[in-house]
């Protein structure tokens, strides 16, 4: 049997986590709620909002981590040679 909870639920949650991942849009951190959520709901586990909002952020943390370097460096105006960990000397 499918559980809902209400929608101010959802909406707070989206908050939260849109004041912690501040550099993702709205709509991207509520649809991660809602995806979330109904991923739980369709595996058969208990949701919870806590548990919903504690998957969701490892979810948003994860997107965040996963931006390429050559993005974060034009993000923060870096163009230099030897940026990022995996870096390419250039060719002599």
């Amino acid at each position: 049997m499918l559980q809902t909870f209400p929608v101010q639920d959802l909406r707070r949650i989206s908050a939260r986590l849109h004041d912690e991942f501040s550099n993702l849009s709205h709509r991207c951190v509520e649809r991660c709620v809602s995806d979330t959520w109904n991923c739980v709901e369709h595996l058969g586990i208990a949701v919870t909002p806590h548990l919903v909002e504690r998957v969701a952020r490892e979810h948003l943390e994860a997107m965040v981590n996963s931006v390429p370097p050559s993005e974060i460096g034009a993000v923060r105006g870096h163009h230099g040679p030897g940026y990022g960990h995996g870096a390419v000397p250039r060719p002599r």
